[in-house]
């Protein structure tokens, strides 16, 4: 493969997507299954929702600079057959309704009025957002997978992975930003965000240990039995290039540190607080490294297509003139 037609803006999106996708899905859990009844779950939570409303707004701005054609985004909406048309509608979903949901939250006295109508609609909106949300958490990985033509991508370990890895972000996220404006400061409110905090707290401890053992799966089962191309990108993670992001980076401090520090560091500001954001940092790193790892088979005659091309030095190249060329 000669060049990495998706880069950094695709990478982004996928981390932004996903992690704001799994706040939702986690809110409206918490909400409708773990705590029904109990409104002060949703208050407390309101905050981490409008960050997930920005990650995912932030996600498309980079997803429509990254097409090309920003003046024509609409198109993402419409075309059917496309995998991104589906993501653009389930994440459009989740952030509409959860705007709403969130503005019914807002304390603010001239915004009373408005605030009290949307409150009829907050559980229609969380649960629409909620599943919005989920859907987006599963779309981030099924994206990728569906390209057949990159091996590392093309398997159903990956959508498995992702999803991991965007519900541990969700809750390393909310745990760090829970029980923020617009939820008001009581004794109620704080045992309430102290409840929920705990609970993600102990999920993420699961999540961890499921990501390291999935991602570990998937990487060394390409290093032993996947084809040339896959075979080829697990050796630059495992022993190549690419071994220290991995294995320090990824697994080292984005999995394995958090999870000595959940478990053994419990009630510290090193696991409420730092943990968290190296989660959130191995997360964004994980998708660096897939996204990054978009080798494909050549096509036939493509090697012997690109052997033809001119050197981007070479000096007819830098010598034509627009307007004074001569034939």
């Amino acid at each position: 493969m000669r060049h990495h037609y998706w880069e950094w803006p695709i990478a982004t999106y996928l981390f932004l997507g996903g992690l704001g996708g799994g706040i939702f899905a986690l809110t409206a859990i918490l909400q409708f299954f773990v705590f029904p009844g109990i409104t002060m779950v949703s208050e407390v939570l309101a905050w981490p929702c409008f960050l997930a409303i920005v990650f995912c707004g932030l996600g498309c701005v980079l997803l429509v600079g990254e097409l090309g054609q920003p003046l024509v985004f609409y198109r993402a909406f419409i075309k059917n057959t496309s995998v991104i048309c589906w993501g653009a509608r389930v994440l459009s979903v989740c952030m509409i309704f959860g705007f709403i949901w969130f503005l019914s939250y807002i304390p603010w006295d001239w915004f009373s009025g408005i605030a009290g109508f949307l409150a009829i609609f907050r559980d229609f909106c969380l649960a629409l957002a909620g599943l919005g949300g989920a859907c987006v958490v599963l779309y981030t990985g099924i994206f990728l997978s569906s390209l057949k033509a990159h091996s590392f991508w093309a398997t159903p370990a990956l959508p498995v992975l992702f999803t991991i890895s965007a519900l541990s972000t969700a809750c390393a996220c909310i745990t760090i930003s829970i029980g923020w404006w617009p939820a008001e400061l009581t004794l109620n409110t704080l045992i309430v965000a102290e409840v929920i905090h705990e609970l993600l707290h102990e999920i993420d401890v699961i999540l961890v240990v499921c990501e390291l053992v999935v991602l570990l799966v998937m990487v060394l089962s390409f290093l032993g039995a996947g084809n040339v191309t896959a075979n080829k990108v697990a050796h630059r993670w495992v022993n190549g290039s690419w071994a220290a992001l991995f294995w320090v980076g990824m697994i080292g401090l984005g999995l394995v540190l958090p999870e000595i520090l959940y478990v053994f560091a419990g009630g510290t500001l090193a696991s409420s607080v730092v943990a968290p954001v190296l989660v959130l940092a191995g997360g964004c790193l994980l998708r660096f490294l897939v996204v990054y790892s978009d080798e494909r088979a050549p096509l036939p005659g493509e090697d012997l297509f690109y052997e033809k091309l001119p050197d981007n030095k070479a000096p007819f190249i830098h010598k034509w003139t627009y307007g004074k060329n001569i034939f």
